[in-house]
């Protein structure tokens, strides 16, 4: 077994609605279940990858792991400590132990700052002051990320998209952190582009055992970075497993939906029947009782609407269904 890094237990983040703003009349209005109940771990070294479609709480749970939003209930360990009970040194430490690469190149980065200085902040916000200590460790930071030392000078506007994409990357490393949250690090870029920085990160996650918590939305991307694939969909957790076991063989209906939306690039298959993810995802103020995937599954009997799935284990899957795919 691998050493955890991460624990999350029973958490959950709940919003509070304005009732001028809802429409609805049912008891349970003005509350959002964003992340609701969930409870996983990331060993050190590997990648946890979130799926699900926008809306599910992929990224309010990326945030809330790491202490970014306060949760309603439950708790997250970190190297077996509380992060929600840290005292002040304590907090400054999972600071630097814990980073974030954001989804948008283009947002992410202060139009007016150069490069050297966007990378070399968390440094200089951490206690690095002296100039020449911190712009050796930019330039080190930017050998590591493929960026030439020539750009140090230059501003964000003055780079391609994945060249930005590197500058977070290497921003995100600048502390020397276990874990890096990839929030849709990938998804503003061009195919092309997009292996090149999952090819880094591969990388990098070898030289420095880094831990990722991957959110994508694209199940190719997470295929290919995974050890452990989450399925969300409306605040919870629905399957986990290895890519293999959950590409090979999804247990939960919705895993199976998501499959088949991935786009073939075999012509010889591509006519094959598959059916398709139909309808709009729930209102997450008002979802449908018991399973809320029930309204959009083919599966779904009476039982589905009267009791919520609970998330169970079979040897290395999870599943919250009450028909599985098996």
């Amino acid at each position: 077994m691998s050493e955890i890094l991460l624990s999350a237990k029973h958490l959950k983040k709940y919003y509070q609605i304005s009732s001028s703003t809802l429409f609805s009349s049912h008891a349970n209005r003005g509350i959002v279940k964003a992340v609701d109940d969930i409870t996983l771990d990331i060993p050190r070294g590997k990648t946890l990858s979130l799926v699900g479609e926008s809306g599910c709480g992929k990224s309010t749970l990326g945030r809330t792991l790491i202490n970014l939003i306060d949760p309603t209930e439950g708790e997250v360990l970190f190297n077996g400590k509380n992060i929600y009970a840290f005292n002040a040194q304590e907090e400054k430490a999972f600071r630097k132990a814990v980073s974030i690469i954001f989804q948008d190149p283009y947002a992410s980065l202060n139009p007016r700052m150069k490069v050297r200085d966007l990378i070399g902040e968390p440094l200089l916000t951490h206690g690095m002051k002296a100039k020449k200590e911190r712009y050796e460790r930019v330039n080190e930071l930017m050998k590591i990320t493929g960026l030439k030392a020539e750009y140090a000078n230059r501003y964000p506007h003055q780079f391609s998209g994945g060249q930005r994409q590197r500058i977070g990357i290497a921003r995100a490393l600048a502390l020397n952190p276990s874990l890096i949250v990839c929030d849709e690090a990938v998804s503003a870029l061009d195919v092309s582009i997009q292996a090149q920085i999952l090819n880094l990160l591969k990388q990098l996650q070898r030289d420095f055992n880094l831990t990722y918590l991957f959110i994508s939305h694209d199940l190719s991307v997470v295929r290919y970075v995974s050890d452990e694939v989450y399925v969300m969909y409306l605040g919870q957790i629905v399957e986990a497993g290895t890519p293999k076991a959950l590409f090979e063989k999804p247990i939960h209906p919705y895993t199976q939906f998501l499959i088949n939306a991935v786009p073939i690039a075999d012509p010889s298959i591509r006519d094959r029947e598959k059916m398709i993810l139909e309808g709009d995802l729930p209102s997450a103020i008002n979802p449908p009782s018991g399973c809320r995937f029930r309204t959009r599954c083919p599966y779904a009997t009476e039982i589905c609407a009267n009791s919520c799935p609970k998330l169970i284990t079979q040897g290395e899957r999870k599943f919250a269904c009450h028909h599985p795919l098996m």
